[in-house]
């Protein structure tokens, strides 16, 4: 018989590519996600792996497995949220991960709403960017993860993996008021400050290069003087008139009136917030009200 966590962690590899990356992913060692493999390969009675360079690559046997286990896994989450469902309550641990702006606005908010309507459901946040939290998703370290999408930089689709749309946040050029004194709204903002220091997140994430490609765009490539995931480093910043800055409108809930906002195109640009969860867990009660509570906390600040 075939042993599910041994599976998984076949599944890891042809997610992962590298058995030191799926040793990392499930907190094994190396020698041991040898061993679940050797194991397998063992109740299978048929080669999983063949040399590949200097790794090692599935066999096609190896991935008939692997299809029937992405399945297999499915199902399992599936009767877990229906066993969870069939409960009077809601009750359990769900682990969560977030952006940074989402990590520092919606979440604890989120987490208010939900020790009020369900109590018993326990919370694990992670703060993380997308690019390593949505694999972290399919490999089960998470069960939800609020991500973002940039203009013309979606989230990658993943097997497995469910999307769905939370909100629509405008992105400003902000700028302090020493700064905004003679700007000509009538004309590309961008292009106005080629001169100036920017703030950016870094290097090679979407947000970097989306705001990248907007100036250059505009004619001239960015003076970055400061590189932060923190928006709220970015906005301080421009607050004291050191630099400019692309901000999303969650990052500036609260500014005073000495920031001045400016739209970065003639039509209005937004970045788009999702939260992702594995299409076998999408129904679990918890997660469930996760989404719920983030819904909630999102129509209080009030959406576009």
């Amino acid at each position: 018989m075939l042993q599910i966590t041994r599976l998984k962690v076949l599944v890891e590899l042809n997610r992962r590519k590298t058995l030191t990356a799926v040793a990392k992913a499930l907190s094994y060692s190396t020698s041991a996600v040898s061993q679940q493999l050797q194991q397998l390969e063992a109740e299978a009675g048929v080669p999983l792996l063949e040399p590949a360079g200097r790794g090692v690559r599935l066999t096609s046997q190896a991935l008939i497995l692997v299809r029937h286990a992405e399945d297999i896994l499915s199902r399992l989450e599936q009767a877990e949220a229906e066993v969870a469902a069939s409960l009077n309550e809601v009750r359990g641990m769900i682990k969560v991960a977030a952006f940074q702006t989402a990590a520092l606005m919606l979440v604890p908010d989120m987490l208010v709403q939900l020790a009020e309507s369900h109590p018993l459901i326990e919370v694990e946040i992670t703060q993380g960017e997308p690019g390593e939290t949505l694999p972290g998703l399919a490999s089960g370290l998470f069960d939800l993860v609020v991500a973002e999408e940039f203009p013309g930089f979606p989230v990658p689709p993943a097997q497995g993996i469910e999307f769905h749309e939370l909100h629509i946040d405008p992105l400003w050029v902000v700028l302090a008021g020493d700064h905004a004194v003679g700007i000509d709204r009538d004309t590309n903002i961008i292009g106005q400050l080629g001169h100036m220091g920017w703030a950016m997140e870094p290097a090679d994430t979407p947000p970097r290069l989306w705001v990248t490609s907007q100036c250059r765009k505009a004619g001239f490539e960015p003076r970055v003087m400061c590189t932060s995931e923190d928006l709220m480093v970015h906005r301080r910043l421009v607050e004291r008139g050191l630099a400019v800055a692309v901000l999303p409108e969650l990052a500036l809930s609260g500014a005073g009136p000495g920031l001045h906002r400016f739209p970065i195109t003639e039509a209005l640009q937004y970045r788009r917030i999702v939260t992702a969860t594995r299409t076998g867990a999408r129904q679990h009660p918890s997660i469930t009200a996760v989404r719920h509570a983030l819904r909630t906390v999102i129509a209080g600040i009030g959406s576009v």
